[in-house]
């Protein structure tokens, strides 16, 4: 059993800029080869797909390809 932690505020920042998302795992695990999925308010659209240890930038949602890494 784990649980996946992010921040208890909301994360802002100026159009342009870069901005850190930060999460981990609770207790401390290793990600790697695990399926990672950032999403908004649709959970079948991907904002940045993470899995078999790469990202897959062909599932992310248009508006935020090559803006995420």
């Amino acid at each position: 059993q784990f649980r996946v932690l992010g921040p208890n505020h909301p994360i802002t920042t100026v159009v342009g800029e870069d901005v850190v998302l930060p999460c981990h795992l609770s207790p401390r695990l290793n990600a790697e080869n695990m399926k990672v999925r950032w999403f908004r308010s649709q959970f079948s659209i991907y904002i940045h797909p993470y899995h078999s240890g790469q990202d897959h930038y062909s599932s992310q949602m248009p508006k935020y390809q090559e803006r995420m890494e």
